[in-house]
């Protein structure tokens, strides 16, 4: 088994450390066994003025970057509710739908880009929500439904046959032209959306297409009845 990346690289944490404390004094970093945990106030600043203030705990995984750090608000200013895209269970804010990862939170990002991009949206917008009543950047529902939305925002495609197909595909080990294309043309997939289908399976990994799938499969009576 490989070592947690702040055991394999003190040095990395060191420099995450530094450039966090630069902006963002009041977190600090603990490290444990497997992970390492963020703690401390964290300042929400909008047009140069600071909104709101949260408590907050975020937790780097043994194998950070490749796995999303884990938000939550610590503090209980946020209730525990999936109308505040927050686990009931473990507080865990869900800053986007997993699909999306490939956006907002590509290769390459690191903890302070994090920081001050889904994190900061996703506490400015509880603290705009809270005093207007309306989420400023728009929302996503919740669970399968909120998957259903931005995969049709992204293929501007609704209907959910088609969306199901394109999961499909997206999920499998390969992809062969000759099979009927997802977006229900009766053209096959090389003389279709071959090219789109390709690009999207460099973005969106099959795991989460497989589990994005299964979801709106078991979902999709629900599902339907809401979009009749």
């Amino acid at each position: 088994m490989n070592s947690p990346w702040h055991k394999a690289d003190p040095s990395l944490l060191v420099k995450i450390g530094a450039e966090v404390q630069e902006l963002y004094p009041n977190l600090h970093f603990y490290p444990q066994n497997d992970r390492v945990v963020v703690r401390g106030s964290l300042p929400i600043i909008d047009v140069g003025k600071e909104l709101d203030r949260y408590s907050v705990e975020i937790v780097l995984l043994a194998d950070y970057p490749n796995a999303v750090p884990l938000v939550r608000e610590t503090g209980g200013k946020i209730p525990r509710h999936a109308d505040h895209h927050v686990d009931k269970e473990s507080g865990e804010a869900c800053l986007f739908v997993p699909d999306e990862r490939w956006k907002i939170y590509p290769p390459g990002t690191t903890f302070l880009e994090f920081l001050n991009g889904p994190v900061r949206n996703f506490f400015l917008g509880q603290s705009v929500f809270r005093r207007t009543g309306e989420w400023p950047f728009g929302q996503r529902s919740h669970g399968s439904a909120g998957i259903l939305e931005y995969y049709a925002e992204l293929l501007g495609m609704s209907e959910v046959t088609v969306i199901l197909g394109y999961l499909e595909y997206l999920s499998r080990p390969t992809l062969k032209g000759h099979w009927p294309c997802p977006c229900k043309s009766g053209k096959r997939i090389r003389d279709c959306h071959r090219h789109q289908i390709n690009e999207l399976r460099t973005k969106i990994s099959r795991k989460l297409a497989e589990k994005s799938y299964r979801l709106l499969r078991n979902d999709i009576d629900k599902i339907l009845g809401n979009h009749v």
